[in-house]
């Protein structure tokens, strides 16, 4: 049985994964120190906006993963019994 080889660059946790990675960077490189927004200091806004980015990341995750087996899913379907075994 032959198997769709994917490149790991293109699954989406390992990208989905890269831009969590780039934006704790970010975070972690450019520490704001006694930086206050609306009275609020500025890490906090940074947390707040990294659990947002994680919850956006987990259902974009979802739908992207979705597609990608519906689409496995109708290139077996397409090839026909005979070609899938």
């Amino acid at each position: 049985m032959e198997m769709v080889q994917r490149s790991k660059f293109k699954d989406p946790g390992f990208i989905l994964a890269i831009v969590v990675l780039l934006y704790s960077a970010v975070v972690w490189i450019w520490w704001p120190h006694e930086t206050y927004v609306a009275g609020v200091a500025l890490t906090a806004w940074l947390m707040l906006v990294g659990i947002i980015l994680w919850f956006t990341l987990a259902v974009v995750y979802v739908f992207w993963i979705e597609h990608v087996e519906k689409s496995v899913k109708e290139e077996t379907e397409r090839r026909g019994p005979h070609e899938n075994n």
